[in-house]
């Protein structure tokens, strides 16, 4: 499959395309010129629209408004950049061609036709949104209700000193836009309803606390059909995601890859068949797959379309669960093809998985202790933030301390499942950096999810199912830290500083 990537990539730079003087392509393109410059003037206009029209409240809201003023220039913004004639846009096949060569036109039609809601426009939340934006789907709405403080800057590359103060998805709307100008992106900064998530196909939490994560997601859990759910943090060199796609999500093709063929050399007239391929290239076949026949020679009885279970998978050889003593006689000839079922995933509420969370993928089969250890440090540092209405201060051995007595007190609440070593030097690094969202691992994580929202909309690969952690600690200066170095200064950097130290920030 790497291969076939790579050659689809290399055929997208060698052969021609279209330049502007090439028959229609020069009307296509000063239209497309001109759409494209009435979208971003009519963002624009629409957020200073806002900004005007709502001094003094402290809350903007572009899309979804109940006043008539605001009420119009959202349906602007949505109507201009969603293509107003109603019909499916069709791909842009230079823009799109590396997916197309990954995901199918069937895919990627499915994709954009997708309406995606990212919540929190902090590191994390603006490069899942950028990607979605660069993926082609339909919709991207960005919520935040919280204003861009210097802290943000460490993270979202959006924010500009001259963001302060500013809302921070009215903040990042303008940019992002001119990432794709075919995505129609609008903002909310209001409080959340869940009666809103009903407008989206996937919805994506980034800074929500627990209690309000299981709200959301039961509806989304329950609603008909299902509302694909993830919920992910990064927390300094921590980060976690869950994903809930609903009770019964059908994965329509689990590793995209084309199906597996071989060409028949015999066929026995046996109970169960045997069935010998040439030795020129090894089968690919798994005891269980479903195949099909055509094109035999003899015993055509196969050639029905009818699909087939194997067992006893060999290199050139499988047996066939089927009778074929009354069958014609092998002549010649014959190919065999895999068919490639969907699959449907049985995922849990967030509620039934936050207690009972199953296997967790694991990343680095070095830390394969790891996981459970973090499921009980992102609910501890829930607790602690919904206790004292803050995040651990960098630095500050007695918020350690309360975060590692909290996580200890969940863990003994297991009862026979609890762990033995609660790691106490891990989750005194985990509560030091919490606040702090570094950008590379925002990167990380911005790539995960945003393929995770590909998965949930399209159908194409295999979700992660259902909890993900990961934590990066081997980053960390070798020599230990003094937690006065981890102290902010005051400046944008103060996220970095708060897990690496101030002195590691100057060299």
């Amino acid at each position: 499959m790497g291969i076939r990537r790579v050659l689809c990539s290399l055929l997208h730079y060698m052969l021609p395309r279209k330049r502007p003087g090439e028959g229609e392509a020069v009307n296509e393109g000063n239209s497309e010129s001109v759409l494209k410059k009435h979208r971003i003037s009519s963002s624009t206009d629409c957020k200073n629209n806002q900004e005007s029209n709502s001094s003094g409240t402290g809350s903007l809201l572009v899309e979804n408004s109940n006043s008539n003023s605001n009420k119009s220039c959202g349906e602007q913004t949505i109507t201009e950049m969603a293509f107003d004639d109603g019909n499916p846009r069709d791909i842009d096949e230079d823009l799109h061609s590396r997916q197309l060569a990954v995901y199918g036109r069937e895919t990627m039609r499915r994709l954009f036709a997708s309406n995606v809601l990212v919540s929190g426009m902090q590191g994390l939340g603006v490069e899942i949104a950028k990607n979605l934006i660069l993926a082609g789907v339909k919709s991207v709405t960005l919520h935040d209700e919280g204003t861009v403080e210097l802290w943000d800057m460490s993270s979202n590359f959006v924010f500009s000193e001259k963001d302060l103060g500013k809302n921070r998805a009215l903040a990042s709307i303008q940019k992002l836009q001119e990432l794709n100008n075919a995505v129609a992106i609008s903002t909310l900064t209001t409080k959340l309803t869940k009666e809103q998530l009903s407008d989206f196909q996937a919805v994506v939490f980034t800074d929500i606390n627990l209690e309000s994560a299981i709200e959301f997601n039961e509806y989304c859990h329950n609603h008909q059909p299902p509302i694909a759910f993830i919920k992910t943090e990064v927390r300094g060199l921590f980060g976690s995601a869950f994903c809930d796609f609903g009770p019964e999500f059908t994965v329509f093709d689990v590793d995209g890859e084309e199906p597996h063929t071989g060409i028949i050399a015999s066929i026995s007239n046996d109970n169960p068949a045997l069935v010998a391929c040439v030795d020129d290239e090894r089968l690919e076949f798994q005891d269980g797959d479903l195949v099909v026949f055509s094109e035999i020679q003899g015993m055509t009885e196969l050639n029905d379309g009818k699909p087939r279970k194997i067992k006893n998978g060999r290199p050139y050889s499988f047996t066939l669960d089927e009778d074929t003593t009354k069958f014609g006689t092998y002549e010649r000839g014959g190919i065999v093809t895999q068919v490639k079922e969907p699959k449907i995933l049985n995922f849990k509420p967030l509620k039934e998985a936050i207690k009972d969370p199953g296997d967790f993928l694991l990343s680095d089969f070095s830390k394969f202790d790891r996981p459970p250890l973090l499921h009980l440090a992102f609910q501890s540092l829930d607790k602690f933030v919904s206790e004292l209405g803050r995040f651990p201060t960098a630095g500050c051995e007695e918020d350690a301390q309360r975060l590692i007595s909290i996580t200890s007190d969940i863990n003994e609440s297991l009862g026979d499942g609890k762990l033995d070593d609660i790691n106490p030097k891990l989750l005194r690094h985990f509560a030091f950096g919490a606040r702090a969202v570094l950008n590379p691992m925002a990167a990380m994580f911005g790539g995960i999810v945003g393929q995770e929202v590909v998965k949930a909309c399209s159908g194409k690969f295999h979700p992660l199912f259902q909890f993900f952690y990961f934590d990066s600690l081997e980053s960390l200066p070798t020599e230990p830290l003094d937690p006065s170095d981890l102290r902010p200064l005051n400046s944008r950097y103060d996220a970095q500083i708060s897990v690496f130290g101030s002195k590691f920030q100057k060299n």
